[in-house]
């Protein structure tokens, strides 16, 4: 990175301090796979999206554990499904061991002791702006890690670690399937589509009351990716949307201005 670059990449962060408001904020799961929200009551046994599982749910699990309700998990990685798949095959069991650090959790780290299945919903699909596409879902760089990228964030496709094609579903789609006329909260942690996905919200005047995303190309130091980045938070912003200030740069939470006091 040259030192415009590393200008612009300064005066974002800085942006991005400036605009964040502090709240008391939640944090559910690990280190590595949790998120922070705000703790409403209107939560309480409500059905919210989380795209991007990978092999650590603690996030969702602890979401169901504290609000009841059902969480749609939308992934189609196949490490990601095959561990979906042991959670629902273990629900009903008590936690008997902690958290490992990184991404790849112990199924007996989760809580599953009062859960029931038909609370979490699998959809083996990649969150896009478009439905019923066939895309490249590119592999991480590191092949011991699970997150694929439509974006192709990391360059990881090699001869030994290839991308794989998986058909799209949009949030307007999986609201129509479910019956949801509103979301309380939706989480994104989907390796670069966001730039995508959130924009496709927006366009359909969709608008939930905590968005939780991660702005994966922030990883990279890259100048664009900044760019695509702040006008996306400027958009959400101009439609009433606070971002409100957590502590793991680049997740980010935005929640609409109108619930908070």
């Amino acid at each position: 990175m040259n030192v415009i670059e590393r200008f612009y990449v300064r005066l974002f962060k800085f942006i991005i301090s400036k605009l964040q408001k502090n709240f008391e904020t939640k944090r559910l799961g690990t280190e590595y796979g949790g998120w922070n929200l705000i703790d409403f009551k209107e939560l309480n046994n409500k059905t919210i999206i989380s795209a991007g599982c990978g092999e650590d749910i603690s996030f969702d699990i602890e979401f169901l554990n504290m609000y009841g309700g059902k969480i749609i998990l939308v992934d189609p990685t196949p490490r990601s499904i095959k561990h979906l798949e042991q959670v629902l095959d273990s629900v009903g069991n008590k936690k008997t061991k902690n958290y490992i650090d990184g991404g790849n959790q112990q199924i007996e780290s989760y809580d599953l002791e009062n859960l029931e299945a038909k609370q979490l919903i699998v959809k083996n699909f990649a969150l896009y702006k478009k439905d019923a596409i066939n895309v490249k879902f590119y592999p991480p760089k590191n092949p011991a890690h699970v997150s694929h990228s439509i974006s192709n964030w990391q360059k990881g496709e090699s001869d030994s670690n290839k991308s794989i094609e998986v058909e799209t579903i949009t949030v307007k789609k999986i609201m129509k399937e479910h019956d949801l006329d509103k979301l309380e909260l939706i989480k994104l942690d989907i390796e670069g589509a966001e730039n995508e996905v959130l924009p496709s919200l927006i366009k359909n005047k969709i608008f939930p009351n905590q968005i939780l995303v991660e702005f994966d190309e922030l990883h990279t130091d890259n100048l664009v990716s900044y760019c695509k980045a702040l006008i996306i938070i400027l958009r959400l912003l101009f439609n009433k949307y606070l971002l409100i200030k957590t502590n793991k740069f680049p997740d980010m939470l935005f929640v609409k201005k109108s619930l908070i006091p």
